[in-house]
């Protein structure tokens, strides 16, 4: 079944079973997660407008309402797509994004996640991203016991494999070391995935779409050169039973999960003879379209992430009223700050007022913008602009026009090629900059 973010179906329309829908619906995000459901951010908690008790889909006897998540999400042989609401007859924007945000080499242009083999791809265009965030803590290793027999002791003598093997004495002591090796299960595994992923013709390429990601394997490949020693199966399993937990290495959890994922669904894990086990891949609409604003606007302005605490900014001189503003302009002259918008222009209103202009009183910024997405075929646009008033009762600006300014970022709706419409994003994302300076 295909639908988009924030939508409601009604029920004769809905095309999964219920089995489908009562796996998914009605349930809080946190208790679906799995091993194999991939959430962008990696953390609920982090997802600015949701939270653990969050829906991914709401459902009664009359109707099913998807919310601000977007992605697929599969359980046994069926696949719910949940593309972007401000997406027309295409999912263009949406792999547009992805695109930007993750790096993504978007080769099919008729791209159907729906499909088994396309979420295989999926999975695989993302695999560059969590290697690279996962090498930036260096080559992961793991302790490992070797096993010494001769004269200079370093470690624990091993007495049970001393008398065996020194009797009669000859001069050499039995004792194991423990040291740091980068040939471990860890590594293993994803030198599995790097080569399962060069045997995928039309794929194969995100193994080398940067310099990062070529170099990064190189490493991987240079490191394990015993890789087949326990054998793909073995390997699956044992990383599977120990997930790297270790703080410092924990980006390597999440390689992990992606490597065991691509590699079970090779060996057509997801079927229907399968574990009745939740799986896809999940983004939240509001974290996407700030990531990708920030991949447009990012040289000019700052983006503190309250995701992983970068960038951290306080309303108060004693540390109290910690703030994440989604962007402020670098420049200390005429400073300015933004908040991007995975919403229509008639939902910013209130609390949204509230919190952009306490960010621009706290910067001193005289203009404060939401960026928000929008269709032209569907809304009539033009910037909208709100000026402050001052005092009470009283309808004047004040002296020093303090504005907020709404901006559009118009979505092409009626492009049948996505080159094409790549085309026509970039010069509607320049119109977004110039406005901005």
């Amino acid at each position: 079944m295909k639908t988009k973010d924030n939508t409601l179906t009604r029920i004769q329309d809905v095309t999964i079973s219920d089995d489908f829908v009562k796996e998914i619906a009605n349930k809080s995000i946190e208790s679906l997660e799995t091993a194999n459901l991939f959430l962008f951010p990696p953390k609920v908690n982090d997802m600015e407008d949701l939270d653990t008790s969050h829906f991914l889909l709401k459902a009664n006897t009359d109707e099913i309402r998807t919310t601000n998540v977007m992605g697929i999400i599969g359980y046994k042989n069926e696949r719910l797509f949940i593309g972007s609401r401000f997406d027309h007859s295409n999912d263009y924007f949406f792999y547009y994004m992805l695109k930007k945000v993750l790096n993504m080499n978007v080769i099919n242009t008729e791209v159907n996640m729906e499909q088994q083999s396309s979420f295989l791809e999926l999975l695989i265009s993302m695999f560059p991203k969590f290697l690279n965030n996962a090498m930036k803590k260096g080559l992961y290793k793991e302790y490992k016991v070797r096993q010494n027999n001769d004269t200079n002791i370093k470690g624990v003598i091993d007495f049970k494999r001393h008398l065996k093997e020194n009797v009669p004495f000859l001069g050499k002591i039995a004792y194991n070391t423990r040291e740091y090796s980068y040939e471990n299960p860890v590594v293993h595994l994803i030198r599995y995935t790097i080569e399962f992923i060069k045997r995928r013709r039309g794929l194969r390429q995100v193994l080398y779409m940067n310099d990062v990601t070529r170099e990064n394997v190189h490493v991987i490949e240079a490191n394990s050169l015993h890789f087949e020693a326990a054998g793909v199966t073995k390997t699956i399993h044992h990383n599977a039973k120990n997930p790297v937990r270790h703080g410092y290495y924990l980006e390597y959890q999440a390689l992990q999960r992606i490597c065991i994922a691509i590699l079970r669904a090779e060996a057509h894990y997801f079927t229907r003879d399968s574990d009745n086990e939740v799986y896809g891949v999940l983004f939240d609409g509001a974290w996407l379209f700030e990531e990708y604003i920030n991949t447009l606007i990012g040289s000019r302005y700052l983006h503190p992430q309250n995701t992983k605490g970068l960038g951290r900014q306080y309303l108060f001189n004693n540390g109290n009223g910690l703030i994440y503003p989604d962007f402020i302009s670098r420049s200390e002259v005429n400073q300015k700050v933004a908040d991007a918008k995975y919403k229509p222009i008639h939902n910013i209103y209130g609390r949204d007022y509230l919190q952009l202009v306490a960010y621009m009183y706290r910067f001193d910024a005289a203009e404060g913008y939401f960026i928000y997405p929008f269709q032209r075929s569907i809304h009539d646009h033009q910037d909208k602009k709100l000026s402050l008033l001052s005092g009470v009762g009283k309808t004047r600006t004040r002296d020093q026009d303090i504005q907020v300014i709404k901006l559009g970022l118009e979505i092409p709706s009626e492009e049948t090629d996505f080159n094409q419409f790549e085309k026509l994003m970039l010069e509607e994302e320049q119109k977004l900059k110039d406005r901005m300076l």
